[in-house]
């Protein structure tokens, strides 16, 4: 009896010892690995965008832009129709692209801002530097391009050159929180 319930058990007990069949094993590692990497993909994904990236096309709209001329100079104004609260002239810059989206280097040379909420009366951004400066009295000593982008503000795009006859855009692009471009089409 000893001799076959040693059997009979240490039968038993090998049945209890074998683990999860081979296959059920390799689905349960697959599963586990997927679920791993898209739980990944998500933390990575909201990492590279960072906090606060908001698209500079839903954060400011403006209105159309008209033209005039003098004999050396072609100025293209247009107006601030809805701005996101908190953002300043410094929060983008401007190219002009070409209808194949390449940079247009020669003609354009500054915008002009006027109108601001901070009490200057001007800001100027210039392409060659992408840079921003206040300039008038009240303004000495800050940069224009901290001034709050407000409903109303109205800003002169300068050029040497005429520049709508090429079918050229003037493209604000997103800095600091805010990403992207948005397109501006010449009259």
């Amino acid at each position: 009896m000893s001799n076959r319930n040693g059997i009979g058990t240490r039968r038993w007990r090998k049945k209890q010892a074998r683990g999860v069949s081979p296959i059920i094993a390799t689905i349960l590692l697959v599963a586990i690995t997927v679920v791993l990497a898209a739980v990944l993909y998500i933390l990575i994904s909201g990492l590279t965008k960072g906090p606060g990236n908001t698209p500079i096309g839903t954060a400011i709209s403006l209105g159309k832009m008209a033209e005039s001329n003098s004999a050396t100079q072609w100025n293209y104004t247009t107006s601030v129709q809805t701005a996101t609260s908190g953002m300043t002239w410094a929060n983008m810059i401007f190219q002009v692209q070409g209808p194949s989206g390449a940079l247009v280097t020669t003609g354009p040379t500054k915008v002009v801002v006027t109108g601001l909420t901070n009490g200057c009366n001007l800001a100027t951004y210039t392409f060659a530097t992408n840079s921003w400066a206040a300039t008038g009295a009240t303004c000495a000593g800050t940069t224009g391009g901290s001034a709050l982008v407000q409903s109303g503000d109205t800003f002169q795009f300068q050029a040497s050159a005429n520049l709508n006859s090429a079918g050229n855009n003037l493209v604000l692009v997103g800095q600091g929180s805010y990403s992207g471009s948005s397109v501006v089409a010449l009259p």
